[in-house]
């Protein structure tokens, strides 16, 4: 069953809006709806945008949390499948 990406993606997109408002861009709760809207992007087949947003979503938790933090590792992980996802 398809998704219902054109509802879901203007309120993933709010929610990264808002934390970037109220937390700042670079807050690990940030980096969480940021992490969500990326696998948004990928589930709807965006990928050069999906890598974008893991990519710095990866960034954001290792600036906050350093290399071996478990939400820095799932980042990781979740950019890795992304490039999988592409192929």
């Amino acid at each position: 069953a398809m998704g219902r990406y054109d509802e879901a993606l203007p309120l993933a997109e709010r929610v990264v809006r808002t934390r970037e408002g109220v937390l700042g861009a670079e807050h690990p709760d940030t980096a969480s709806a940021v992490n969500n809207l990326a696998m948004l992007y990928k589930a709807m087949g965006r990928f050069q945008d999906a890598l974008s947003l893991f990519r710095r979503c990866l960034s954001l938790f290792h600036k906050a949390h350093g290399s071996c933090h478990p939400s820095t590792a799932h980042s990781l992980f979740n950019l890795a499948a992304c490039f999988i996802s592409k192929v």
